[in-house]
């Protein structure tokens, strides 16, 4: 087994899911921001994108807002500003960065799908007694979500590639993890093209699996 190989099957673990004593962390942990950063930040794109259609113009300003703004900002800067101005741990700044990060991204897709629905629908939907709410919940979320599946389910890979920017706060993902496998050593130099070579193949690999998985969903929906 050559030296290089021999590094990455020792290392392996530690950039799955952590290293001993630091778990979870590495893929695992990349998983963890991802899926959280992105389930929260779908509650808070739902609202978001919904106020983009409000009968109020201090509602739809400020859901443009937070659009404009979040989306403005770098998810580095985020990651400083979260850890800075909320001053909790390095974690829980990356938690909140993702998320603002996330849901700005999908409350635009959300309010996209929304703006798309035939006002057909909806005035039908009214002529059978329907209020605001009813038609709010029976019909222009149900069918942007359906339009806008594939944007969101693509906003999510992107989301977990994206992870790998908290490596400049030091959450011990799975960019992080291989940074401190490869350390400082300089004996470890001849290590870093196969280590980062592992850990691109290891994002592509969820990444196009994902993918796969919700194409294949969405082959065996209906029409």
């Amino acid at each position: 087994m050559s030296d290089q190989l021999e590094f990455l099957v020792t290392n392996l673990p530690n950039l799955l899911w952590g290293f001993p004593g630091r778990r979870p962390g590495g893929l695992l942990m990349s998983l963890l921001l991802a899926v959280v950063s992105v389930g929260v930040g779908f509650v808070v794109a739902v609202i978001v994108g919904v106020g983009h259609h409000s009968r109020y113009a201090m509602i739809r300003l400020a859901a443009r807002s937070y659009v404009w703004v979040i989306r403005g900002i770098p998810l580095i800067v985020l990651l400083f500003l979260s850890l800075q101005l909320f001053g909790a741990g390095i974690v829980t700044a990356a938690f909140v960065a993702l998320i603002l990060y996330s849901s700005s991204y999908q409350a635009d897709i959300i309010q996209t799908g929304i703006a798309a629905i035939p006002q057909q629908l909806i005035d039908d939907s009214r002529l059978l007694g329907a209020n605001r709410w009813q038609v709010l919940t029976t019909v222009s979320l149900p069918y942007s979500l359906r339009v806008m599946r594939p944007a969101l389910e693509g906003q999510a890979i992107t989301v977990f590639k994206d992870t790998s920017v908290v490596v400049v706060l030091g959450v011990a993902d799975l960019t992080t993890n291989a940074r401190i496998a490869l350390g400082g050593d300089v004996k470890n130099s001849s290590y870093w093209v196969a280590t980062y070579l592992l850990v691109g193949t290891i994002y592509f690999l969820v990444a196009f699996g994902f993918s796969q998985a919700s194409a294949r969903r969405a082959a065996r929906l209906p029409g």
